[in-house]
């Protein structure tokens, strides 16, 4: 009996053209995959670089509201306050400082930015309806002053605000400019009204600037605006190596921005405890520079020096000088001044540089060799608010 046998179509693949088929399957899938990882490799990078771009532009930020506090004397506006010395000054600059504790791929040296100011609170209260008399009303009286006189309702619009009044800082009543220190503040749990009891300033006697204690000049306006400061606040930054990554292969840290704060000391300046802050992670320079000719040169370029004598008074200070001299800018004082910065419009530049959490070797110059970081630099160009504003 003859068998059937089953057309040629039927046959299926031979093992031939399975291994052909295999071999254009495997290398269409090897161009896919290399597809994919450059396309997830660009994703990766992509948001590295917008990470370090946003990293830098709060840095800015933060930076740009300091630069406009800086010199911003509210406890007299008539004169700089007499703490100022000049082993600490009022604004100063510390180029190629060294930074602790940096490894081989971090920076080894960053300028260190010193900035005073007094601190307005991030608040306005009001005042409250009070019994207090003013010193011409007690003089025409012919009465002593009462403890009524020197205590206050403000209103501070939310309880958690009101917690924020301390003793030691200041108050000013806005509808005359008169300046109080605060003495004593209570507020009751979950009020927004806190009642401050007046003071002399305890370093009035000492420097013959404050609140002398005395009653105020005139009566002030009940729900007129009163604004709060603390002052004599100093702010530091610089880049410091700090412990934000668990990276066994980075003992000492990652580079740091950081923003120190604490009350001016005239020798030198101490951050108050918990005064410090991150800005920003991964920072690989911070350079600040000055300029009283609109930038067409800038004091701090150039300088290889340290320290205060060395890279200050006679680096940057030194080059400031020249700069005011050769563009006669007669009308502005020495930069030897404790306050010179008060009365010259000078611009000052600040640069953060920033780089990648990791090195990739998409960012190096010789990739197939070696993995590198990728950096990027930003700048901040100002003229503070209260510089080129005399007060004398």
């Amino acid at each position: 009996m003859a068998r059937h046998r089953l057309p040629s179509r039927s046959r299926g693949f031979s093992l031939v053209e399975l291994m052909v088929a295999l071999l254009f399957t495997g290398l269409l899938m090897a161009g896919m995959a290399q597809v994919f990882k450059s396309s997830l490799g660009a994703l990766t990078t992509t948001g590295e670089r917008l990470s370090s771009a946003r990293r830098n532009r709060m840095a800015v930020d933060l930076l740009y509201d300091d630069l406009n506090s800086a010199g911003m004397f509210l406890k007299d506006l008539s004169a700089p306050p007499p703490e100022l010395n000049a082993a600490n000054p009022p604004f100063y600059i510390l180029p190629n400082m060294p930074v602790p504790g940096a490894g081989p791929d971090d920076p080894q040296t960053a300028d260190e930015l010193f900035i005073y100011f007094d601190q307005p609170l991030p608040i306005q209260a009001t005042l409250g309806a009070n019994a207090a008399r003013s010193a011409a009303e007690l003089v025409v009286l012919g009465q002593a002053p009462a403890a009524t006189e020197d205590t206050f309702d403000l209103d501070c619009k939310d309880p958690s605000f009101a917690q924020m009044v301390k003793p030691g800082q200041y108050f000013v009543f806005k509808d005359s400019w008169e300046t109080r220190y605060i003495k004593s503040a209570s507020a009751m749990s979950g009020s927004k009204i806190v009642t401050v009891v007046a003071g002399a300033d305890p370093n009035a006697s000492v420097t013959g600037v404050g609140s002398t204690g005395a009653p105020s000049k005139t009566r002030h306006i009940p729900a007129s605006e009163v604004m709060l400061f603390q002052p004599a606040q100093m702010v530091h930054y610089c880049i410091r190596m700090r412990k934000m990554d668990p990276d066994p292969a980075k003992p000492n840290g990652i580079p740091c921005l950081i923003r120190e704060q604490g009350a001016y000391d005239p020798n030198a300046f101490a951050a108050a405890a918990g005064g410090e802050t991150v800005i920003t992670e991964n920072v690989s320079g911070f350079k600040a520079y000055l300029s009283a000719n609109s930038g067409g040169s800038w004091a701090g370029e150039g300088v290889s020096a340290s320290g205060m004598t060395s890279g200050w008074t006679n680096g940057i200070q030194a080059a400031m000088n020249t700069q005011l001299a050769t563009y006669g800018r007669a009308d502005a004082k020495d930069t030897n001044s404790i306050d010179w910065f008060r009365n010259a419009p000078v611009l000052v530049r600040l640069d953060i540089s920033t780089r990648t959490a990791t090195k990739r070797p998409e960012y190096s110059a010789t990739p197939t060799l070696t993995a590198a970081y990728k950096s990027q630099v930003q700048s901040l160009v100002v003229v503070p608010r209260h510089f080129g504003l005399p007060v004398k």
